[in-house]
């Protein structure tokens, strides 16, 4: 009985996925709106859902949790710079070739991160899965509500550093095959709070990076719409809405 609600529940999530990452396939001219809104749930999943989630799993005193998350930032900060020093001199713009900017690698660290904190969902699901169905189904409820927002992100990201279409789809079938790969290990390999908690707070400083560095800067450029800015505000809202009641 446990093993059949798991595998609905495991379904739900995944169909959630892959129907979050079909919308910018299909609407791909209103990319930069979809991803302005991947913006805001990216920050709000990092502060309202995983950080969280992460000092009440883990207990104590908030601070070492909170420098976790500084190190994850700094982290990511320092191999997306690493990634992207260029050989020659920055004096002027000309003399960096524009195909150089075009696939920024960050998007490309965005969309793997994406994947590995996929995996880190599954362990979540079957972590509660192994505690209780009840609570398994809450766990899944809020999951399938940001997992619509990952596979969103995770195309959007992809294909508004005008990288194929192909690449995107084949990220958003990682995304889920990896939400699978976490499920497996975690119904076989029993993961204390701790450490889930510690995974939680480093994907926090990674998605803090991913949307403070790449994804607002986006929306606030000279270009920026109205629009754009009020797409962002709705994915922090509809994070806040999910951990509001989940919780």
């Amino acid at each position: 009985m446990t093993f059949l609600v798991g595998a609905v529940l495991l379904l739900a999530v995944l169909a959630s996925t892959l129907a979050g990452g079909a919308v910018p396939l299909r609407f791909e001219r209103h990319s930069r709106m979809l991803l302005s809104f991947s913006a805001g749930t990216l920050v709000g999943l990092a502060l309202l859902e995983l950080i969280p989630a992460a000092i009440k799993a883990t207990g104590g005193d908030p601070q070492p949790k909170l420098l976790v998350v500084l190190c994850a930032f700094l982290a990511t900060m320092l191999l997306d710079k690493l990634h992207v020093l260029h050989p020659h001199s920055h004096r002027m713009d000309a003399e960096c070739p524009p195909e150089e900017h075009v696939h920024r690698p960050l998007a490309m660290h965005g969309a793997i991160g994406l994947l590995v904190h996929s995996a880190v969902d599954g362990l979540a699901l079957a972590a509660a899965l192994r505690e209780s169905p009840h609570t398994a189904l809450a766990v899944a409820l809020a999951l399938a509500a940001h997992k619509f927002a990952d596979g969103l992100t995770t195309v959007s990201l992809v294909l508004s550093h005008h990288h194929r279409r192909a690449q995107a789809v084949r990220l958003l079938v990682g995304n889920a095959g990896l939400l699978l790969v976490g499920f497996a290990v975690g119904m076989g390999l029993a993961l204390d709070k701790s450490q889930l908690g510690t995974l939680l707070l480093v994907m926090a400083g990674f998605f803090l990076y991913l949307g403070a560095s790449d994804l607002i800067p986006s929306v606030t450029g000279p270009l920026c719409r109205k629009r754009d800015v009020f797409a962002t505000a709705c994915g922090m809202a509809a994070i806040a809405l999910v951990a509001t009641l989940a919780n």
